[in-house]
């Protein structure tokens, strides 16, 4: 009985285990990346329950292969992993094994806007905001990141104002927001705000390489994922008080569950000699005759100089000359004059070269859902068109995140660069600069004898006049001298996420930035730079410098640490209503400290100086050989943001932050600055009644209101004085305090309220989309000058109470043109207008020059003339439409000097333009055929002018230096079909309008030296092409491409006859932006 019991148990098992059988089987298969074929490590594939969450599951191993028992009744099994769509695998009747290809989640990826504190949904943003993915047709053969966003983003504007290697940038974010404080964005870097962005004004640089590096200029193009510029208060108000100019938010790689990923990039650049052509300067024959016809014309200023006048005078001939001309002179000197016309140096080729260039780049990685990583490493040297500069960057990046566990992660960054800018010493007197004098420099006259040894160009002067001229050679400068730039940056960020559930989680950031510049000034004694300063620094006819050179050195190290820490709530009720919360603060503190030494008598061989034996303390204080300085400021902050949706259509935003900072520590009611933004959203294309309005696939409109804030560092709530000598009673000299500014207890943040109105549109299954912004931007609270009582010891002081508005339109505008299988063509068109007026603002009561108010924050003044008169001197308009001299416009007396009170000088200017654009823009194509792109990148610049020198000076011209040929068609008694003036002479029997010329720089401010800088430049033509898979996949690469680009090839432009280029050609000492060759390639492994 009991066998036949265990015999039924044991039947009852088999027949349960075979039962079981049949209710469940086993799914085999292989996962891959669809774009590169290579699999998947770690994806989850899972079977789901009926409330959406995994029953059970497996994930893939190394191969990407994965093995999973299902119930037999499961239809579709689901296959997860981060950043790839989630793909559904349908099982089907007699089939266990599936290959499956999944897509990078590139579309989740482009609905996420990242900010830097948030990442918010594309379909709820209620601001404006653009972001652009860094690509290889993006970049390009830039080298520096702001180069890069030249015509990609309506609303900003890019002007290039030097070609030299490594030079900013200037960008403008809906225009200028401040008088006197920065005006340039906030950037930021994986979250955390950058110090060291805002750049000088480069319109007076005189130096070769004198070009300030931001800190942005270390960051790798090739590191950047993304860049986000956040444009209007709801997007820029959670930055505070440092983000009325806008914010640019960088985004940079990271690593990718799988396996590793190598990629290696070079780029190998020609960059052309540079063509002086347009300058239009005298050759030999020309600067001859004008130098033989000034000698014996009434124009004496400098004639003794020039090698024709020295020559002459060599052969004591001068007075013959003046009374009898060429005839008078010997056939000796008449031999030498001649032989100046042969020599023809061509300065463009012996002071400019073409270059090659070249960039080399690597990254790793790669990792699992545990942990990821990312590794690069960079390298670019940049040879500049003039001989001995250089400029070189090493880029190393480190980047992990960790998984702890599925409530913690953490991650850390490493941002590291070192850069390096090499030249020779330009001294403070612009013409030792090589771009300033090929333009000067005479071209009958050679740089070496036929021995080798330097020929001096005695033409060449300094501004004390004819007296003392040290010898120059500018071969020899480059010989004798160097100036050496470098920069080492260290950007490290930790941060750490705590999510406690799918509703709430809280995350901390640490921010370290660490910036070290050094510039080595080195001038060896055979050089013009050291005789120069031999000779500033005299005590009766003796310099009190010793024998040999000078070595100086400055040392500027800035430090910023940041803390911030924020809690975010989000959740959905009933697939109706959608709510967002954040609230954090954030610490910031900053230090920058500056050092400078010298040393004279220096000997670059054996690295040994000299004393200086000062004669008193007088002449000690004029040679400093060491200086420090330091800075130290501090910052809090508290700040939340909010966002309710209903029906996924109307969304409601709000922000609001306090910034607090000793930089205004005197008054506490204005230590803290309450910023905010209110801002909505309706998307119309969701709404039931356009459900079948199939042409239009989305359709939304913003609102938004805020406040935004700013710095200007530059100033102070204290008396501030400078330590000084003063003499009190006769023969003795006292310690004194001089102040410098007037104490201000009440001086606060500046403030910029902002509007924005836009609308975003897609038709035709995305065809056309477009965004339109309309933005008002009023400034108030600006640091700007006011005038004192005299009796109050100042006569101004800054206060916060200037104005300014801007008011524009931005448009982008993007196009499917053309859509095959083999060929897809794409256009972006954008464009941003602005209208820039500052509202309030003020001069001193003595100032000739009017004030701003009620023009463009770069505005230009000039005198408006009406030609020549008959004895080749300026007319000039008066506000009634009559011509009338100098003299009668001014009201001069027979010194020069007008007799019109300081308002009535300043209402004789006339308003030209402004150095702002108007409009600024890209226009850009893309054609694609199989595996052949073209890309073709244009940028714009309307509505701006630009003051620009005087090709030469009516009263001080100096014959001793080359020039453009307008001296040749200046006004004479045989060439009066002009507008260029004569050379005016005191003889000329008008003594105040001549004494006004020389003495007032009045030249200069005549209107027809400003000029129109429009222009349309072709940026960027490149040419790529995709290898084939067939070609690569012997040889282990997963992919790789070539490329060949041109960037400024062509420029439409505005008349800029006598100028290198639109975008430089009101800076003579600039280098003109080069034209580029590149060759890319980018491998895959």
């Amino acid at each position: 009985m009991n066998m036949r019991r265990i015999e039924c148990i044991l039947l009852c098992l088999f027949i349960g285990i075979l039962s079981m059988a049949a209710q469940t089987r086993t799914v085999t298969g292989s996962v891959f990346d669809k774009a590169d074929n290579q699999p998947v490590i770690g994806a989850t594939i899972a079977v789901m329950s009926a409330q959406g969450t995994v029953a059970h599951g497996t994930t893939t191993d190394l191969d990407g292969k994965f093995k999973l028992e299902v119930p037999s009744g499961t239809q579709n099994l689901t296959c997860r992993f981060m950043g790839y769509t989630t793909t559904t695998i349908h099982l089907q009747t007699g089939k266990d094994n599936y290959t499956v290809y999944m897509e990078n989640d590139s579309k989740q990826l482009n609905e996420l806007v990242v900010t830097g504190y948030q990442a918010i949904d594309r379909r709820k943003l209620t601001s404006a905001v653009t972001t652009i993915k860094m690509s290889d047709e993006i970049i390009g053969g830039v080298n520096n990141i702001d180069q890069a966003l030249a015509g990609q983003i309506a609303g900003l504007s890019s002007v290039t104002s030097s070609g030299s290697p490594g030079a900013p940038v200037k960008l403008r974010i809906r225009g200028t927001a401040s008088l006197s404080g920065t005006q340039d964005p906030l950037w930021v870097l994986d979250g955390i705000p950058l110090e060291g962005t805002d750049i000088p004004s480069m319109e007076d640089l005189q130096d070769i390489d004198n070009i300030y590096q931001t800190s942005i200029a270390g960051i790798n193009p090739q590191d950047i994922e993304s860049i986000t510029v956040l444009k209007d208060a709801a997007a820029t108000a959670i930055y505070g008080a440092r983000a009325a100019n806008g914010v640019i938010v960088i985004t940079t790689k990271k690593g990718k569950a799988g396996k590793p990923q190598i990629n290696f990039s070079m780029k190998l650049t020609y960059n052309p000699k540079t063509d002086i052509d347009r300058l239009n300067l005298l050759n030999s024959d020309e600067k001859v005759d004008l130098e033989l016809g000034l000698l014996q014309s009434d124009y004496t200023y400098r004639e003794n100089k020039g090698d024709v006048a020295r020559i002459i005078a060599g052969y004591g001939l001068t007075d013959a000359y003046k009374a009898g001309g060429w005839n008078a002179l010997s056939p000796e000197a008449q031999a030498d004059i001649n032989a100046l016309r042969a020599v023809n140096t061509d300065w463009n080729d012996i002071l400019f070269r073409g270059v090659f260039n070249q960039e080399y780049n690597v990254s790793l990685s790669g990792g699992s859902e545990k942990a990821t990583y990312y590794s690069a490493l960079g390298y670019y040297v940049e040879q500049g068109n003039v001989e001995s500069v250089k400029n070189d960057r090493f880029n190393l990046t480190l980047k992990t995140d960790y998984r702890i566990n599925s409530k913690l992660k953490v991650g850390a960054s490493v941002f590291a660069n070192r850069r390096k800018q090499r030249s020779y010493l330009t001294y403070n007197e612009g013409f030792t600069n090589p771009v300033y004098y090929s333009r000067i420099a005479n071209p009958y006259m050679r740089p070496f004898d036929d021995e080798g040894n330097y020929i001096y160009d005695t033409n060449v002067q300094h501004r004390q006049g004819d007296d003392i001229v040290p010898d120059f050679n500018i071969f020899e400068e480059r010989a004798n001298t160097s100036n050496e730039n470098t920069f080492t940056s260290l950007m490290s960020i930790f941060d750490a996420e705590f999510k406690w559930n799918e509703h709430f989680k809280v995350t901390s950031q640490f921010g370290l930035q660490w910036d070290e510049n050094m510039i080595e000034k080195y001038a060896g004694q055979d050089s013009y730079a050291m005789r120069r300063e031999k000779e500033q620094h005299q005590y009766n006819g003796t310099t009190v410098l010793p024998e040999g050179g000078s070595n100086k050195i400055t040392e500027n190290h800035s430090s910023q640490w940041t803390w911030k820490a924020m809690a975010e709530y989000q959740n959905r009720f009933k697939d109706i209503h959608e709510l967002e919360l954040m609230a954090g603060t954030e610490i910031r503190h900053n230090e920058d400290k500056s050092l400078y030494s010298a040393v004279y008598g220096y000997d670059a061989r054996t690295l040994t100086s000299k004393p200086i034996i000062f004669p008193n303390e007088e002449k000690a204080e004029s040679v400093p050989l060491h200086t420090e300085t330091y800075l130290e400021n501090a910052f809090v902050s508290w700040f939340a943001t909010g966002s309710y949706t209903l029906l996924h259509r109307y969304t409601l935003g709000g922000s609001i932050r306090f910034d607090g900072s000793d930089i205004f520590g005197v008054a506490k009611k204005y230590r803290y600055l309450p910023l905010y933004s209110v801002s909505g959203l309706w998307r119309i294309s969701d709404e039931p009644f356009m459900k079948n309005v199939t042409v239009i696939n989305n359709l939304g409109l913003r609102a938004s209101y805020g406040l935004q804030g700013n710095i200007d560092k530059n100033t102070s709530p204290y008396l501030i004085g400078i330590y000084d000598q003063t003499t009190i009673l006769p023969g003795n000299s006292e310690d004194a305090i001089r102040p410098s500014s007037a104490p201000n207890p009440d001086l606060r943040w500046e403030k910029t309220q902002s509007a924005n109105i836009g609308m975003d549109l897609s038709l035709w299954d995305n065809i056309i989309s477009l965004s339109v912004d309309y933005y008002y931007r009023k400034g108030t609270d600006l640091i700007g000058l006011r005038m004192l009582p005299l009796e109050t010891g100042y006569t101004s002081t800054t206060v916060n109470w200037a104005q300014m508005e801007n008011e524009g339109v931005e448009v982008a505008l993007t196009t499917r043109n053309i859509h095959t299988k083999d060929f897809t063509w794409f256009t972006n068109l954008n464009f941003g207008y602005n209208d820039n007026t500052v509202l309030r603002e003020t001069v001193a009561e003595n100032a000739i020059k009017p004030s701003r108010e009620g023009y463009s924050v770069g505005a230009i003044f000039a005198y408006k003339t009406a030609g020549l008169d008959d004895e080749g001197y300026p007319l000039f308009l008066t506000q009634d439409g009559r011509k009338v001299t100098a003299t009668e416009f001014f009201k001069l007396n027979n010194a020069g000097a007008s007799t019109l009170s300081a308002e009535e000088q300043r209402n004789l200017y006339s308003y030209i333009g402004s150095t702002e654009p108007k409009v600024s823009g890209g226009f850009m194509n893309t054609f694609k055929y199989k595996r052949v792109t073209l890309g073709i990148n244009c940028i714009f610049n309307f509505g701006m002018y630009v003051q620009t020198t005087p090709t030469y000076d009516p009263t001080n011209y100096d014959r001793g230096l080359n020039s453009n040929r307008d001296i040749l068609n200046r006004w004479t008694p045989d060439h009066t079909n002009t507008t260029l003036p004569k050379l005016m002479t005191e003889n000329d029997g008008r003594t105040g309008e001549y004494l006004r010329y020389k003495e007032q720089n009045l030249f200069r401010e005549l209107d027809i030296w400003v000029k129109k800088q429009n222009y349309f430049r072709f940026e960027s033509i490149r040419l790529g092409y995709e290898l084939p898979e067939k070609w690569l996949k012997p040889v282990g690469i997963k992919s790789a491409s070539v490329s060949l680009e041109g960037r400024n090839l062509w420029v439409i432009a505005s008349n800029y006859h006598n100028y290198l280029d639109p975008e430089t050609m009101g800076n003579p000492y600039a280098a003109p932006i080069p034209k580029s060759f590149i060759f890319g390639l980018n491998v895959n492994f």
